[in-house]
């Protein structure tokens, strides 16, 4: 393979790698997405110029930056290496749509000063994140349009202290690794306009919270879905009483991808022409959505597909696999419905193996459980990843971008 074939190879690869964690506003609305790359090498963000950018190769990567901008249909923010900048390569992006962020490992010296401000003559905009407050980066400072600040590692005396220091106007102060309610309320009183982090695909948890009636409905779906033996007219009679996904998935059905003869407008044809096995898939998707944000849907499905992939490489019946989504997925209902999934398993009659593996936090499952929520964890957290995630990775990435596709077209 010639050294441009290579290249090219490459940067699919990287663009399949993308994650996108999405920033968001005082209003917990959607600002923007920052794109993470996560590698089962262990490289956890995605650097332009660290491999060699050919011409081939920047126009691979950028059309994959592109591609997340139309389907997120929001700005992007990049992480960008030194070497990169200093090289002051044409990127082919819209300036308007990207934010580059400039990471610690920098080194601010003149030279790289006046390569950023070449960029944002072009109209780029800069984040700096999770640098040093000092003189050395004053430079820096002063060009910087977003400046993060790690919640995790930053009290609230000092933040306060750093925008008494180096706010001016048009600066936007973003808090990044939000966990709790807590953080995101005191650093919104601080000033911070935008937001970043785990705990915002996640509803507030009422102790004593009622379960609403669609949840319900949504468990009896599930357990009639996930039955040894489904009862696919017990599921149609409770897919009448669900429009909104009847409605998706009669589109489903009738699209080119599955329309054979004639078009679908019966639910029990619309389940027959789809097997069971798809049909679980779609209807999930579409009851999960009808239920909650999108990010949280995002995350969840992700979740549930990764767990079941892992079953499938530990060489596990199909049986198995299946238990392994299901469990996966309802360990996410305080995303999904801010429920707890103890809750949750109350009102389903399902495999005792899952029951154990959410309660009791036991078993193989719950240890597939374990893995895909740490990687999931480590997105959000841009931490290094662990040996026991590292096999793991690509499939977390590749079940993320199948499901970010899957949904595009109803978000």
């Amino acid at each position: 393979m010639s050294i441009p074939s290579q290249n090219i190879s490459c940067a699919k690869d990287l663009q399949s790698l993308f994650a996108a964690q999405p920033i968001f506003d005082r209003n917990k609305q959607r600002y923007a997405v920052e794109l993470l790359y996560r590698s089962d090498t262990g490289v956890t963000a995605l650097e332009l110029g660290d491999v060699k950018a050919t011409t081939e190769l920047l126009y691979n990567l950028c059309g994959g930056i592109t591609e997340q901008i139309e389907q997120y249909r929001a700005p992007v923010f990049i992480n960008v290496c030194a070497r990169f900048l200093l090289s002051r390569s044409f990127l082919p992006l819209e300036p308007s749509q990207v934010v580059i962020e400039l990471i610690e490992r920098i080194e601010p010296t003149p030279e790289f000063v006046a390569a950023v401000a070449s960029f944002k003559q072009q109209g780029f905009r800069f984040a700096l994140d999770d640098f040093e407050f000092n003189d050395t980066w004053q430079p820096l400072l002063e060009l910087a349009d977003i400046i993060k600040i790690d919640v995790l590692n930053s009290s609230l005396a000092e933040v306060e202290r750093y925008k008494a220091q180096y706010s001016r106007p048009g600066l936007i102060w973003l808090a990044e690794k939000v966990e709790t309610e807590q953080q995101f309320i005191a650093f919104k009183a601080l000033g911070c306009e935008l937001f970043q982090g785990y705990f915002l695909a996640k509803p507030l948890l009422i102790a004593g919270k009622k379960i609403e009636p669609s949840v319900l409905r949504l468990a009896e779906i599930i357990g009639c879905l996930f039955a040894d033996e489904p009862d696919i007219n017990q599921l149609v009679l409770l897919l009448q009483d669900e429009p909104a996904i009847v409605m998706g998935m009669l589109k489903i059905v009738n699209s080119p991808l599955y329309r054979k003869t004639r078009e679908v407008s019966s639910v029990k044809e619309m389940i027959t022409r789809l097997g069971l096995e798809l049909a679980r898939k779609w209807v999930l998707m579409y009851a999960v959505l009808n239920n909650t944000a999108p990010t949280a849907a995002i995350t969840v499905l992700t979740r549930a597909y990764t767990a079941q992939r892992i079953a499938k490489l530990w060489q596990l019946s199909n049986e198995q696999c299946h238990q392994y989504f299901l469990a996966a997925l309802i360990s996410g209902s305080d995303m999904l419905f801010g429920v707890e999934s103890e809750r949750f398993l109350q009102h389903l009659n399902i495999n005792p193996d899952i029951k154990q593996a959410i309660s009791c936090n036991s078993g193989q499952m719950a240890e597939a459980l374990a893995i895909v929520c740490n990687i999931e964890r480590g997105y959000a957290l841009k931490l290094a990843a662990s040996a026991a995630e590292l096999p793991y990775i690509s499939c977390y990435n590749q079940e993320l971008a199948d499901v970010q596709k899957r949904l595009a077209p109803v978000l």
